[in-house]
């Protein structure tokens, strides 16, 4: 389910992770490593498919700026506009996996 968003976002971003991997991890939603290889926890796939796009876009995203520059921001809003209120829908579920 979430593979195929990953590859959907890659081909409108033009931005491709070298490797795709899922973890169940207590901390995040995702990883971009400086190798470009992206980190998805496993629950994501219990979000609604809002909040799973965002963390996809965030993380590759993260391919093109290695940091939370606003240049990174840019080029999130730039896909979702909405971003900050989905950030923060994004929080209230990360207490769930702690």
């Amino acid at each position: 389910m979430i593979t195929p968003l990953v590859v959907k976002w890659q081909n409108i971003m033009h931005l491709y992770s070298t490797n795709l991997r899922y973890q169940k991890t207590k901390s995040q939603w995702g990883s971009c490593s400086s190798k470009n290889r992206i980190s998805l926890n496993s629950y994501l796939c219990l979000l609604p498919i809002k909040l799973i796009e965002y963390v996809i876009i965030h993380e590759l995203a993260h391919i093109k700026h290695k940091n939370h520059s606003k240049e990174f921001w840019d080029l999130v809003s730039y896909y979702l506009p909405n971003y900050k209120e989905l950030r923060e829908e994004l929080k209230i579920y990360g207490k769930f996996i702690r």
